[in-house]
């Protein structure tokens, strides 16, 4: 996804619900938390606590991704699919980490 089409998906995409939970924490309950919002990038997510970050996308283009798939960070960097998370304000979630 270029970051074109990333601000033009993010423009589309809105968000009325609380801060997602850290993939991690949806996993295993025991660690259950919620990420805290990017200043300065809509839609992104981060957990300090296990270096993950989410981001809500289109569905269209979720779909065509998986788990270890290359995905750009929202900074520019590069960075790896951990995971899918829940379809959301007309988007999915996807959680990623740096390479």
């Amino acid at each position: 996804m270029t970051e074109h089409e990333s601000t033009t998906a993010s423009s589309a995409l809105a968000w009325s619900g609380p801060s997602p939970y850290c993939e991690i924490g949806r996993n295993h309950p025991r660690d259950r938390h919620r990420m805290k919002a990017l200043d300065g990038y809509d839609l992104v997510w981060s957990c300090d606590r296990h270096s993950v970050f989410a981001k809500l996308i289109d569905a269209e283009t979720a779909s065509s991704l998986k788990r270890n798939d290359p995905f750009p960070m929202h900074d520019g960097g590069e960075g790896i699919i951990t995971g899918i998370g829940d379809e959301r304000g007309g988007g999915t979630l996807i959680y990623y980490r740096a390479k």
